[in-house]
């Protein structure tokens, strides 16, 4: 039996199997959902300006690194072309940049449980981490050419074991790192913050944070299982799970997406009148903002006090 996730590849215009047909839906449904999911939850961050709250803050970024995975993930392009290799670079640095972020978020939870608050620089050693980091261990197959044309993704190359190497250190090692180290660490956490010596306060922090990771945990298991299984018997790939596996690696950005809009608070923002109220106030006060500077600018009695009495109420 085939190997699905190389079989059904976008250039092989005659293969008209079902289950082809299946696997490249599956990836189209997925990756659109992301994108939709992504785009409405990072609306709502900016528009409610949630990011002031570091928690807020690392979920957008979490966003950010899948909503990118999910729209590289939309369609393939065939053969290896410049393209192809371009585009599976950035798969590589999203993908990469989405399981760090999780890992982050991991040792942030840590952090804050250990410490009872966060450290003030650890937001920027994030940063460094996820997006330095995650380039540095991308760019290292564009040493060679490696990156093109990989089955239905465009992604490092399986044509030599060099290649295979590069996949385990560029990308396997922290999926695994995710799933074992997080997995870990989310249990050590689950069971610290239902103990009686932790503060209210600090489990109404952390515990809304760990849904993510705990969810993203199972996400990576299912990819994770098919991958395992194609190792150890290449020969007998299982179509349901390489069809989950197309499904899920896109998925994450929806279903992060649904975590953080499913919060109760969040659900009462969403409501169309306070919503659209809200995203009206937010453009006329960001399309304005020139304006308004240059307004001050033209007139020096034009004060702080003018300008606050100009601003419309904001709700709650």
């Amino acid at each position: 039996m085939p190997n699905w996730l190389y079989f059904c590849t976008d250039d092989v215009e005659d293969n008209d199997d079902y289950r082809c047909t299946a696997i490249k839906t599956g990836r189209l449904v997925s990756s659109s959902l992301s994108l939709i999911g992504c785009l409405l939850a990072l609306l709502v961050i900016v528009v409610y300006k949630k990011f002031r709250f570091s928690t807020q803050r690392l979920v957008m970024y979490l966003l950010l690194s899948c909503m990118m995975i999910a729209l590289f993930s939309l369609h393939n392009i065939a053969g290896n072309t410049p393209a192809c290799s371009a585009k599976g670079f950035f798969r590589n640095y999203f993908g990469l940049t989405q399981n760090l972020w999780i890992i982050c978020i991991n040792v942030h939870l840590l952090l804050l449980l250990l410490t009872q608050n966060r450290y003030p620089h650890t937001e920027k050693i994030y940063h460094g981490v996820v997006w330095g980091g995650g380039f540095l261990i991308s760019i290292i197959p564009l040493f060679g050419d490696h990156y093109g044309h990989a089955g239905i993704w465009c992604w490092i190359k399986s044509e030599t074991s060099y290649e295979h190497v590069l996949r385990v250190v560029c990308y396997y090692f922290w999926l695994m790192l995710l799933v074992f180290g997080g997995g870990i660490i989310c249990i050590y956490i689950v069971f610290k913050v239902n103990a009686q010596n932790v503060k209210a306060q600090l489990k109404k922090k952390i515990r809304p944070l760990l849904f993510y990771p705990i969810v993203d945990l199972l996400l990576a298991s299912i990819s994770t299982a098919n991958r395992i299984h194609n190792w150890v018997e290449p020969e007998n790939p299982i179509f349901e799970l390489s069809l989950s596996h197309v499904i899920v690696i896109p998925l994450w950005g929806f279903v992060n997406a649904l975590l953080f809009l499913m919060n109760k608070k969040t659900l009462e923002q969403l409501h169309p009148a306070t919503f659209w109220n809200e995203l009206t106030h937010w453009t006329k006060t960001t399309f304005t903002f020139s304006k308004s500077g240059a307004t001050q600018e033209k007139n020096p009695d034009y004060t702080m006090k003018d300008e606050m009495s100009n601003r419309p109420e904001q709700s709650v």
